[in-house]
């Protein structure tokens, strides 16, 4: 009789429940998600939206931030409310509702405007991990996002005009990478192979293999090896113009047994020299990053925010 099968390790019910967010950000955007602190000036149909689609991943805790009472236009656009609603607090409602969605989050809400909480008690927004407004007036905004910009919260602003809507963030810097660039190639670092490189294909003596499994072995050996005799040729230099290069792929069409038929891994080979060869060095994207002022000039609160 067969052994079972080893169970998987049972998850937490956090992790069920978040699974495949789990999958897109990991543990770290998670623990980050969870810990933050939102807050949202006016509980518009688009604010509501918004602060919907964080409340549902699990973000820590949310506030609210608007002094009107619910009305018949609010019901026709917003569909957290409904006709019940009508003359209640928007701030208030909109909470509860919004707290029916996840119990894993914390909500509360001010019946206040945020231009007298700014006259009141400008610190307010201070303890929030990222403030969003919607609907908001110049007069207040220009005050509101001094007062963030100086205690380094980000503000987004989000205007919705039937179809049309726009959003403007002020953030002091946000760092993308691209994951997945459209002409991503594979650095090989062939000029100085790494030793699992060299050893796999060294390991190799195409001359010895038979025509079947010669169209088998992947690009970079026949790549790797016609490199290696292009260099011997030329007393160790490193191919750089484009007659070594064509030299090299001569090297390569050599190394087919099978000439009279392009195999694939020799087509891609020939095809790798415009990128492969190449001398190693640190892409001018990343050497961006290392010269900027605030990589060099490091300060104590880049160095907390620093997560190893």
């Amino acid at each position: 009789m067969a052994s079972p099968a080893p169970k998987s390790p049972e998850q937490s019910d956090k992790s069920k429940k978040y699974d495949r967010q789990l999958r897109l950000w990991g543990d770290h955007g998670q623990a980050d998600l969870e810990t933050a602190h939102i807050c949202l000036i006016n509980a518009t149909a688009l604010g509501t939206e918004i602060l919907k689609s964080l409340v549902l991943p699990g973000i820590g805790a949310f506030t609210i931030v608007d002094e009107k009472r619910v009305s018949e236009e609010d019901i026709g656009a917003n569909f957290f409310l409904d006709a019940d609603n009508i003359g209640k607090s928007r701030a208030r409602v909109a909470t509860q509702l919004l707290l029916e969605l996840n119990p894993d989050v914390k909500g509360d809400f001010v019946d206040e405007s945020p231009k007298q909480i700014l006259e009141t008690n400008p610190d307010f927004f201070i303890g929030h991990t990222l403030v969003i407004a919607t609907a908001i007036s110049e007069r207040v905004l220009v005050p509101l996002s001094t007062r963030l910009w100086d205690a380094g919260i980000p503000l987004i602003v989000a205007r919705s005009y039937g179809f049309i809507g726009s959003i403007r963030i002020q953030v002091e810097e946000h760092t993308v990478v691209e994951s997945h660039p459209d002409d991503q190639h594979p650095d090989l670092r062939l000029d100085a192979p790494f030793p699992a490189l060299k050893q796999f294909a060294d390991s190799f003596d195409m001359s010895q293999l038979e025509l079947k499994d010669h169209a088998r072995i992947p690009y970079v050996v026949p790549l790797y090896q016609a490199l290696q005799a292009w260099m011997q040729q030329h007393d160790g230099a490193f191919p750089k113009s484009s007659k070594d290069k064509n030299e090299l792929r001569d090297l390569i069409k050599k190394g087919n047994k099978n000439p009279d038929s392009e195999e694939q891994n020799f087509t891609e080979a020939i095809r790798a020299v415009n990128f492969a060869v190449r001398k190693t060095v640190v892409p001018t994207d990343v050497q961006d990053i290392l010269n900027d002022n605030k990589c060099i000039n490091l300060t104590s609160k880049d160095l907390r925010s620093i997560k190893l």
